[in-house]
């Protein structure tokens, strides 16, 4: 069998020139005739996942050689004053060539590299789905499961796996739920959650579908959600035990209230918003499972502020911390931070002291930073040798006392700021917070005068 050549874009040489009245391609029969038998390899090559770097290899040869033809004919053009009409059609004809190859292969890469993409959502998929058990591969396979737009290149990796996370914790609080409330109706709620991956309409398809009479169906997830209640609780602990517990109730989707604070202070509170000079500042930090479980201390992974001067933001903030352990998922998925982006950033003693130096003595302003940020830095600050006596606001009380005159249903940071129309491009990262947070301070200034 014929061997040939592995057409190369070094191997690619024009050969023209003018003559009165003419300008010659006087190698175009033997340059086609290379360009045929290499251009066969290429043409008779089947490209896979398993080959993809090679593809890629030869997709940028191809482009290499379309390009030294394209140059030379512009080239040419340029240099010529001549008629070169002939010339350029043999060019033409040589780069059409090289299309064909080219084009193929183009697909071939990006199919390709949408099936390999694929293929690693689906391993991550079954990987964190292990969780659910024998419910694992019900719920993977599910036509409701796999978003197509995971397989834009525009959609970050971080991204789909905060999709996937997502969907398999929804789904081990909805098993949980039925096997509470389900009663003999589990195995029909189960059919019904993995074919919508929701047990929206669960109510309505047991009513539809069950004989017994309407006072034997289900309970809903949204009747005994509808029921809110509270408890007042007083809490003896130490200061670590007391920071524990807040980050615990900070992160759990519970809204609460501090009504007194018996805890030994460093930093003075105060509740009159009668500044418009202050820094704004916001933390996000690793979450943790528990020191009672064994898991360490939650930690500081960034700091966000801004500076405000009568009113107007003319300085910010903004610094990663290396916690020195291990991020929580669920924070992972709010904030999109990421045990591999503070693996090479400044500790936190770093952080703080640089903090410091940016807030200087002024007064601090954060929302909900009485029950979670203000013990976190003061913990930080301590173990750094850093004095932290700023005073401190915290707008959430600000909230509370103009929530129910306002009739405002809740008094999260996203829900003001998305009431007062502020822009918050990125819910759950510090520097974004405390920029929102500095704008809802003036409106919450105006809400209670």
């Amino acid at each position: 069998m014929e061997q040939f050549e592995i057409i190369s874009a070094e191997n690619i040489v024009v050969e023209a020139d003018q003559v009165p009245g003419k300008v010659s391609f006087h190698n175009f029969a033997e340059l086609k005739q290379y360009m045929e038998k290499g251009l066969s390899v290429y043409n008779t090559t089947e490209y896979t996942i398993d080959n993809l770097k090679q593809a890629e290899h030869d997709l940028k040869e191809l482009k290499a050689i379309k390009k030294k033809l394209s140059d030379k004919k512009k080239e040419l053009e340029t240099a010529y004053s001549m008629p070169i009409e002939e010339v350029k059609k043999q060019l033409e004809e040589l780069i059409d060539m090289v299309k064909v190859p080219l084009n193929t292969i183009d697909t071939l890469i990006k199919e390709n590299a949408k099936k390999a993409k694929e293929q690693e959502i689906m391993e991550y998929a079954r990987k964190q789905a292990s969780i659910l058990g024998e419910y694992a591969d019900k719920v993977i396979e599910s036509d409701s499961f796999f978003n197509q737009r995971w397989l834009n290149t525009t959609y970050k990796k971080k991204d789909w796996q905060a999709d996937i996370d997502k969907i398999i914790t929804d789904s081990s609080d909805a098993f949980e739920t039925i096997e509470k409330v389900g009663g003999s109706q589990k195995a029909a709620l189960r059919a019904f959650y993995f074919d919508k991956l929701s047990l929206d309409g669960a109510d309505k398809f047991l009513q539809e579908a069950s004989s017994e009479s309407e006072d034997s169906t289900l309970k809903s997830v949204e009747d005994e959600d509808a029921v809110v209640g509270y408890k007042v609780l007083k809490i003896f602990g130490t200061d670590r035990q007391m920071r524990q517990l807040m980050t615990e109730l900070t992160l759990s989707d519970m809204e609460f209230e501090e009504i007194e604070d018996g805890m030994p202070k460093s930093m003075e509170e105060i509740t009159t918003p009668d500044f418009s000079s202050f820094v704004c500042f916001d933390i996000e930090h690793t979450g943790t499972f528990g020191i009672n479980k064994g898991d360490a201390e939650s930690e500081i992974i960034e700091i966000g502020a801004v500076k405000v001067s009568n009113g107007e933001i003319v300085d910010r903030f903004d610094m990663l911390a290396n916690p020195g352990r291990k991020i929580v998922p669920r924070i992972a998925r709010l904030t999109h931070i990421t045990d591999e982006m503070v693996a090479s950033e400044p500790s936190v003693d770093e952080v703080i002291k640089k903090f410091k130096e940016f807030i200087g003595g002024e007064i601090l302003v954060g929302h909900n930073i009485k029950s979670c940020d203000i013990p976190h830095i003061s913990r930080a600050a301590k173990r750094a040798g850093v004095q932290l006596e700023n005073k401190y606001l915290d707008t959430k009380v600000l909230a509370k006392r103009v929530k129910d005159r306002k009739g405002w249903e809740n008094i999260t940071l996203p829900y003001l700021a998305e009431l007062y129309g502020f822009e918050h491009k990125e819910v759950h990262r510090a520097w974004s917070d405390a920029e929102v947070n500095a704008r809802v301070y003036f409106e919450l200034q105006k809400a209670i005068q």
